[in-house]
């Protein structure tokens, strides 16, 4: 919670700021719209809660390093906290004041921290919900005792006035002596109330009035307002949300009073009845806030001038405009609910080498496993197989029946390595390094067949820092969950169910049988010879998935995701375990090289949201895609597909067909096979190389447009047939025309087609 509310006030503060200014760029627009506008704004501030809860995670790395690794990784439950240590004995060398850290009760001081701000926005959130009862309550004791307009005049005036509004539904009219103006509320069963003087108004001044409020109801503006009261309970301490409330209720009326003048009342006649109105009107407290009144003094003026500038636009909002508003509304909301704020990287190497001064163990216990840790002399001698020194180490086992489920609840962060075993226990070995060590709590605690692996800081200070590894051996069959302020995530040689998240650092899935549901603020992604469905993801860095089976699925916020069908460990020498019998080679995305092993077993699939890729070697083809950026593909043996949004395309020398498309780019093939080749460009320079000996069937389009500066033309080593339209296409927007071949080269063959514009097409024997 101590993550979630601010993060929620500041989306919802970016919402209801976006709303107010989207309706003041929208001025020229109708009320009806701005309305619709507003309203959706209120509707996003009551959903986001909910949508933020059950989204998943869009982890993305843009906060900076913290000493703490405590990150907004924690926003969400989907892991049960570990429970609180309740019991401890000290050991040798320890400091009894860490033990008295540990609250006995197990109420923590964060919780205690939010009790106060809590119990404050539970007060106004009643306070506002009972006020609006007492509204609803005197409505209905109003309508109750109110004189219903019975008479056949008042009767066939509002039959009329329904018809041209479209209301099918009853609407009951009534007259009291305790309102001043006319008002509307209600939304299954509506109810129009009119001043007692009601009866001595003209004809046309009850027309236009029953007009105007027959207007609300068919809006469902009551619905609306009771909306707009539910959101301003909600964040009642929001000075946003109340600007909100007053603008769409201002926006409300003005779009009934366009929806009268709109029915043929000319806006001067109009005016004059709005002040008629308007004289007798009064306040009318929280019945008022939950109805929808014809004439507020407080709004008169700006009503006015709006009916009397004739210049204004008074079109209703359409069905396709609130069809657009709930699309578009959904398409901010839920990213921005998805959205996670992480750490950019993991603890810095400054953190991982600190060797602070030894004088304190950590607290590491279970209901009945306790650590075997380090002696303070010897501390500081103590290091991992990779070299990182370490400040304790020391080791916790449990039972955990196959099949059951590890819940890993790391708030300190840290890395983890997961193995299997033959036995029916949970074994970790902890080993606990950076300033923070001595203050950091670790649990192991057996539950019912499951097991809870915890880590916390026993007390809080602003410059905490830690760098702590897990390596974690569990039965075979086994189901984990995990919870990580940050750290890599290492699984191998096991099968089950695996789900959670860390706040940045790289996944390692390997040998792995089930189902996976991962994420990662930032870090790389490395899954290979693994039978598994699910999904992988990461806030920035590279994702290969290499010899799996299943429908398992990666995405990356800023690198691109890599899929090759290879299995088996083979003589690979690049990254991680060396996959199939294909030579290491390298991949540049956006200019950062990185190095992993291209197996032959499969085509290579390679996807990114947007920059530059480059696949130097695929032996058996590649599909490869970006949203922008360019494409470089080297040597390939199967068939090549690449795609870009925007930007040029390089393939070959190609054994296999190729297909490439780009937005706006040139393309360059270099195409040594017998299969067949499919480009095509918004705007660019085509350049096919082939063999001496082609034997194909050609179809070449180029087109050049009115404001190109030349003509585009197609070349060719070979004699060609080349056509040109005489007249201008403009059925694509700016006119064109059109370059064309259609022919058969040498015995024919495969198809070679290019579509391109404003650009050459080149068609060269190969060297």
């Amino acid at each position: 919670m101590t993550a979630f509310i601010p993060a929620l006030l500041v989306k919802v503060t970016l919402i209801f700021a976006a709303g107010l200014l989207v309706a003041v760029a929208m001025r020229r627009a109708s009320s009806s719209i701005r309305h619709l506008v507003l309203l959706a704004t209120l509707v996003c501030g009551v959903t986001l809660p909910a949508l933020m809860l059950i989204s998943p995670s869009w982890k993305v790395g843009v906060l900076p390093q913290s000493a703490s690794g405590i990150t907004a990784a924690t926003i969400r439950g989907e892991l049960p906290l570990a429970t609180a240590v309740t019991t401890s004995t000290p050991t040798s060398g320890g400091d009894k004041n860490d033990i008295a850290r540990t609250s006995p009760d197990g109420v923590s001081k964060t919780a205690t921290q939010l009790s106060l701000p809590v119990l404050i926005w539970v007060t106004g959130f009643l306070g506002i919900l009972a006020w609006l009862a007492v509204g609803r309550l005197r409505l209905r004791k109003i309508a109750r005792e109110a004189w219903p307009l019975a008479r056949a005049e008042w009767q066939t005036l509002l039959d009329a006035v329904s018809v041209e509004a479209g209301v099918t539904r009853e609407v009951r009219l009534f007259t009291s002596s305790f309102v001043s103006t006319p008002l509307t509320w209600g939304t299954l069963r509506p109810i129009i109330l009119l001043p007692e003087d009601a009866l001595d108004w003209s004809d046309d001044h009850r027309r236009v009035v029953l007009r105007h409020e027959m207007a609300h109801v068919s809006r469902g503006d009551s619905l609306s307002q009771l909306i707009a009261g539910f959101v301003c309970a909600i964040y009642w301490f929001h000075p946003l949300v109340w600007i909100l409330e007053r603008r769409v209720r201002a926006q409300c009326e003005r779009a009934c009073d366009d929806r009268v003048v709109s029915l043929g009342t000319p806006p001067a006649d109009y005016a004059s009845h709005l002040l008629e109105v308007a004289r007798s009107a009064r306040a009318f407290g929280a019945p008022g806030f939950l109805s929808v009144a014809m004439a507020r003094p407080s709004q008169l003026e700006g009503r006015l001038l709006a009916v009397l500038n004739e210049s204004r636009e008074r079109v209703a909002a359409s069905r396709t405009a609130r069809v657009a508003a709930i699309a578009i509304s959904l398409l901010v909301m839920l990213p921005l609910a998805a959205f996670r704020p992480v750490e950019r990287s993991a603890a810095s190497p400054a953190t991982l080498r600190s060797a602070p001064e030894v004088s304190q163990t950590p607290i590491a216990t279970s209901k009945k496993f306790f650590a075997t840790k380090a002696n303070d002399e010897d501390a500081q001698d103590i290091r991992s197989s990779s070299g990182k020194q370490v400040d304790s180490t020391f080791t916790l086992s449990a039972p955990i029946r196959s099949g059951g489920t590890l819940y890993i609840d790391l708030k300190t962060g840290g890395g983890i390595t997961i193995e299997s075993w033959d036995k029916p226990e949970v074994f970790v070995e902890a080993r606990l390094s950076g300033s923070s060590w001595r203050d950091t709590r670790v649990t192991l605690e057996p539950s019912g067949g499951d097991a809870t692996l915890a880590s916390d800081f026993s007390r809080f200070s602003r410059n905490q820092s830690s760098s702590h590894d897990f390596d974690i051996k569990l039965p075979r069959q086994i189901n984990v969950r995990i919870r990580s302020s940050g750290g890599e995530i290492n699984i191998s040689n096991i099968s089950g169910e695996f789900r959670g998240s860390s706040g940045g650092g790289g996944i390692k899935i390997h040998k792995v049988n089930g189902r996976v549901d991962l994420s990662t603020g930032g870090g790389e992604i490395y899954v290979e010879d693994s039978n598994l469905d699910g999904y992988v993801s990461t806030g920035g860095g590279l994702v290969r998935i290499i010899g799996v089976r299943g429908h398992l699925k990666g995405s990356s916020g800023s690198g691109p995701v890599i899929y090759s069908d290879a299995s088996g460990s083979g003589k690979g020498n690049g990254y991680g375990y060396g996959i199939g019998d294909g030579a290491a080679t390298m991949a540049t995305i956006n200019g950062d090289t990185t190095g992993y092993a291209i197996a032959t077993g499969g085509p290579i699939r390679m996807s990114a949201a947007g920059g530059s890729l480059k696949l130097p070697f695929a032996p058996n083809g590649a599909r490869v895609t970006t949203g922008g950026g360019k494409v470089t593909i080297g040597p390939s043996g199967g068939a090549v597909f690449a795609e870009t949004g925007g930007g040029d395309i390089e393939i070959g020398p190609a054994r296999g067909s190729v297909e490439a498309h780009t937005g706006a780019g040139n393309v360059a093939i270099d195409f040594r096979g017998a299969g067949s080749v499919d480009v095509t460009s918004g705007s660019g320079r085509v350049v096919i190389n082939v063999p001496d000996d082609l034997n194909a069937n050609l179809e070449l389009e180029t087109a050049y447009t009115d404001n190109f500066r030349d003509k585009t033309r197609i070349i060719s080593d070979w004699p060609l047939r080349v056509t040109e339209t005489s007249t201008w296409d403009t059925s694509h927007g700016t006119p064109r025309r059109y370059v064309r071949v259609r022919q058969q080269v040498g015995s024919g063959g495969p198809l070679i087609r290019v579509y391109t514009v404003n650009g050459d097409i080149e068609l060269k024997k190969g060297s």
